[in-house]
């Protein structure tokens, strides 16, 4: 949508949102998300009728079929060159102070990589939420995970059973992600006997706040546009 547009009379975009959807569909639209940060739109759930009527709307810009989207992992150290003798890595303090916003399947928190070990105080100009939900209490965040949401209403509106309604993550992903990103220093690691050393991520002196997203586009969207919200003024954000 185009922002400026918004009449006068509403005092914010998401009241606009809810009057363009109310008089040009039907009762069975659903507003899903309003995203005003990162991107400035909205997502429904409409009818083909229902959409070519809302593009007459005035303010309205351009509109996309959300779809699912998968997951994928890579080998992020090799691809971006680091070395931890000299360059950015070692430079850097190893992400100290950085937030990174991982935006995923969600996080396991008991996980020892996330463990707040030689962490700072959390900066001061944070503003997330450690969400609460099923399995997920809100004392599992600390200053090494400083944040944990959850974003499904686009995914529950396909399938109301398809998703776990908190921020723990169901299938690892998310929490393999976040500790290759971000993971703190364990020690006395390996893999059954084997290879036994230290384990720590890219950036093991950063912060991590994770954003559960149900696998489909709008979720993903209102992720991002929750952790631009969330990081504040003067964070430094991966």
């Amino acid at each position: 949508m185009d922002k400026p547009s918004m009449p006068k009379a509403f005092s914010t975009h998401h009241y606009w949102y809810s009057s363009l959807l109310k008089s040009a569909t039907s009762a069975e639209a659903k507003l899903l998300y309003t995203y005003d940060h990162a991107f400035h739109g909205f997502s429904a759930v409409l009818s083909t009728d229902e959409l070519q009527a809302l593009k007459k709307s005035e303010g309205f810009v351009s509109a996309s079929v959300s779809k699912a989207v998968t997951f994928d992992t890579t080998h992020s150290v090799n691809f971006l060159g680091l070395s931890t003798a000299t360059g950015l890595w070692p430079a850097s303090h190893y992400g100290k102070d950085v937030i990174i916003g991982i935006i995923d399947s969600g996080i396991w928190p008991e996980s020892p990589s996330f463990n707040d070990d030689g962490m700072t105080e959390i900066p001061p100009g944070w503003k997330g939420i450690c969400q609460q939900g099923p399995d997920f209490n809100s004392s599992l965040c600390n200053k090494k995970l400083i944040g944990a949401r959850f974003f499904d209403a686009a995914s529950r509106a396909e399938d109301p059973e398809r998703f776990f309604i908190s921020a723990r993550d169901t299938n690892g992903h998310g929490t393999h992600v976040a500790s290759i990103a971000a993971g703190n220093f364990v020690n006395n690691v390996s893999y059954f006997g084997y290879a036994p050393g230290t384990a720590r991520g890219v950036a093991p002196r950063a912060r991590i706040a994770a954003y559960k997203t149900g696998s489909n586009d709008a979720d993903t969207l209102a992720c991002i546009d929750q952790a631009v919200a969330d990081g504040g003024k003067g964070d430094r954000r991966l």
